[in-house]
C-alpha cells in the first residue's frame, strides 16, 4: 500500500492549500462557537439534570451533521473530474501504480481532511461536555463515530459521481443530488406511510434506514422516539451503518473498476439527424416519438428571445424532449402526491401534510435551481460564449431576460408537481383555501429568491463550480439558517425576533400560513412577501447592472 500513500501525501496538499477550504474551516469553527454560545447557561452553571447540557449537545449534532451534508460530496466529486481535465489521471494511470492504490490513496486524503473538519468541532463539543449531563463513549464517541461514517459514504458517493461526471459543474449538481435524495428524500415516504401495514409501509421504512437522520436523532435524543411521537423497537444506528457499509464497500468496488483508460477517452454516438433518413425511417419516428430529438431544429420566430432559445437547445435538460420527460415525471408526482395527502389527513391532519409538502417543494427547489442558474453567465465566460454574445446586436436586458425565463419555465414546471396535492387540501377542508393560495405565493417567491440569487452568484463569478457551490451555501443560509434561529426560540431567542429573522425565509411564510406544527404563534404573511419581494427587487437591480457591466467593450 505504498502507492496509496504516495497519492495521499500528494493530494492532502492539494486539499488543504485550497483557499475554499480554508474558509469552510473557519466557517465551521466560528458557527459551532456561536453554536454553543447560544446554548451556554446565562448564570453560567449548568441545571442539575443536564437537559440544558442534552440540548446543546443535541443543536452540535445536527448542526455537525448539516456541515458534513453540504462540505464532504463536493471535494472528492469535483476534484477527480479536474483532475482528468487537466491530464493528471492519465500520467496516474500509465504509473506501476495500482487501481486499488489510487483509490485508496484518494479516499485516505478524504479521510485526513474528515478528520480535520471534525477536528473545528472539537472547541464546541468540550464546553458541551463541560456542562455535565452527557457521556463520552455512549455519546460523544458514537456521535464522531456516526459522523465518520456518513462521511465516508458520502466521500465515496462523491467519487463515483467523478466518475461518470463530465465538468466540475455536473460533478457538483450530481453530487449534491444524490446526497440531498440520501439523506432528506429517502425520509419523505415514511413520513407519509408511517404506521402503514404492507408492502408500502415496509418499502417507507426500508427507505428511513438509509439516511443518517433517523439515526442521529435517535441517538441525540436519548430514547428511540421518532418524529412524530411513535416509538421505534430497532435500532436505526445499526440499520444505518449496516447499510452505509454496504454502499462504502459496493461503491468502493464499483469506482475501483472505473478507474481505467475509458475516463480519458469516453466516446460518444453523435447519432443520426433524422431529417437524413429516407422516407420510411422519417415516419417510423414520427410514429414512436411525439417530439423527435434527433429531427433537425426549425428557425427561430422573430417574436421569440434568440437567447432562451438558445438555452433551451443547448442546456442537458432543456430541450423540448427533456421538458416533456420533466412534465410526466411532475404528473407521476403529483398523482403520489394527492394520494399521499388523501391518506394523511385521515391520520395526521392537513396541517402536517402540507407542511412536509411545503418543505419537499422548497428542498426541491434548493437542489435544482442552483445547477441550473448557477451557470447562466459564469458558463458563458468560463466557455468564451459571453465574447460572442457581445458581439451580437442584442442588448444586455434582452440577454438577461432570455436566460432569466430559459429557468423560470423549468421552475414553474417543478412547482405545478404540488398542486394537486393543494387541491386535495382544499377539497377535504374548504376553509383553508385562503391559507393554501398564500402557501403558493411563498412557493413562488421561495423559487424566485432561489433563481436570483444564483443567477447574481453566477454574474459575479467567473467559475461555474465555484458559483454553483456559492449559490448552495447562500440559498442553505437563507432557508436553512434561520430555521436555526426558529429551533432556539426562547433560548435564547425571544418570540419578536425569530419572527423577524423568519420573514426573509419564504418557506417559513408557507409553513406559518398552513399553520405547521411550530409556526402557529408566527404572523409571517404578508410580512414575508415584503421581504422577499424587497430582495427580489434588489437582487435584480444587481444582476442587471453587472450584465450591463459585463457587455461593455474591455
Amino acid at each position: 500500500m505504498k502507492g496509496s500513500l504516495v497519492i495521499a501525501e500528494r493530494e492532502i496538499p492539494g486539499i488543504m492549500r485550497n483557499k475554499p477550504t480554508l474558509w469552510i474551516l473557519l466557517t465551521v469553527a466560528v458557527v459551532f462557537a456561536l453554536t454553543i454560545l447560544l446554548k451556554w447557561p446565562e448564570s453560567g452553571v449548568s441545571d442539575l439534570t443536564g437537559s440544558q447540557a442534552r440540548g446543546a449537545f443535541r443543536s452540535l449534532a445536527m448542526a455537525m451533521l448539516t456541515a458534513v451534508v453540504l462540505v464532504v460530496p463536493a471535494f472528492p466529486a469535483t476534484s477527480l473530474v479536474k483532475e482528468i481535465r487537466r491530464r493528471t489521471m492519465e500520467l496516474l494511470l500509465n504509473s506501476p501504480l495500482h487501481r486499488y492504490e489510487i483509490f485508496f490513496g484518494k479516499a485516505l486524503a478524504m479521510f485526513c481532511f474528515i478528520l480535520v473538519l471534525l477536528t473545528m468541532t472539537l472547541p464546541a463539543m468540550t464546553c458541551c461536555f463541560a456542562m455535565g449531563g452527557i457521556s463520552l463513549t455512549s455519546d460523544i464517541l458514537r456521535l464522531y463515530v456516526l459522523l465518520i461514517v456518513v462521511c465516508l459514504q458520502l466521500a465515496v458517493l462523491g467519487m463515483l459521481v467523478g466518475t461518470w461526471a463530465g465538468s466540475p459543474e455536473s460533478a457538483l449538481r450530481w453530487a449534491y443530488g444524490c446526497t440531498f435524495a440520501l439523506v432528506v428524500g429517502t425520509l419523505i415516504p415514511w413520513q407519509f406511510l408511517e404506521g402503514m401495514e404492507g408492502p408500502l409501509g415496509s418499502i417507507a421504512s426500508f427507505l428511513r434506514q438509509l439516511s443518517p437522520v433517523p439515526a442521529m436523532l435517535q441517538m441525540v435524543s436519548g430514547t428511540t422516539v421518532s418524529q412524530v411521537g411513535l416509538r421505534d423497537s430497532e435500532s436505526l444506528m445499526e440499520s444505518y451503518f449496516l447499510y452505509a457499509g454496504l454502499f462504502i464497500v459496493i461503491g468502493s468496488g464499483v469506482c475501483i473498476r472505473r478507474f481505467n483508460y475509458s475516463l480519458l477517452d469516453r466516446s460518444r454516438s453523435q447519432g443520426v439527424i433524422t431529417d437524413e433518413l429516407s422516407s420510411g425511417g422519417q415516419v417510423a419516428r414520427r410514429l414512436f416519438f411525439l417530439i423527435d430529438p434527433q429531427r433537425r431544429k426549425a428557425g427561430i420566430p422573430f417574436f421569440l428571445n434568440p437567447v432562451m432559445v438558445k438555452e433551451f437547445r443547448s442546456r442537458q435538460f432543456g430541450r423540448l424532449h427533456w421538458l416533456l420527460r420533466l412534465i410526466s415525471s411532475c404528473a407521476v408526482l403529483s398523482l403520489l402526491l394527492t394520494f399521499a395527502t388523501t391518506m394523511g389527513t385521515v391520520d395526521w391532519g392537513v396541517e402536517r401534510i402540507g407542511g412536509i409538502i411545503v418543505i419537499a417543494q422548497v428542498t426541491l427547489i434548493i437542489v435544482l435551481t442552483p445547477g441550473i442558474a448557477g451557470g447562466l453567465i459564469s458558463g458563458e465566460r468560463e466557455a468564451g460564449g459571453w465574447d460572442l454574445l457581445r458581439t451580437t446586436p442584442l442588448s444586455a436586458g434582452r440577454i438577461l431576460r432570455g436566460k432569466l425565463i430559459s429557468v423560470v419555465l423549468t421552475l414553474l414546471l417543478v412547482l405545478c408537481a404540488s398542486l394537486p396535492g393543494y387541491a386535495v387540501i382544499m377539497a377535504i377542508k374548504p376553509n383553508l383555501r385562503e391559507q393554501v393560495m398564500q402557501v403558493i405565493v411563498c412557493l413562488l417567491f421561495s423559487a424566485a429568491l432561489s433563481l436570483l440569487v444564483s443567477a447574481t452568484v453566477s454574474a459575479f463569478v467567473r467559475s461555474t463550480a465555484v458559483a454553483t457551490t456559492i449559490s448552495y451555501g447562500l440559498l442553505m443560509l437563507l432557508f436553512a439558517g434561520t430555521l436555526v434561529v426558529w429551533s432556539n426560540l426562547d433560548a435564547p431567542f425571544s418570540h419578536t425576533f425569530v419572527e423577524r429573522v423568519l420573514s426573509v425565509n419564504p418557506m417559513a411564510g408557507a409553513l406559518s400560513a398552513i399553520a405547521a406544527s411550530g409556526f402557529e404563534t408566527f404572523d409571517l404573511v404578508p410580512r414575508t412577501w415584503w421581504t422577499s419581494g424587497i430582495l427580489c427587487g434588489l437582487l435584480l437591480i444587481t444582476l442587471q447592472l453587472r450584465t450591463w457591466r459585463l457587455c461593455q467593450p474591455d
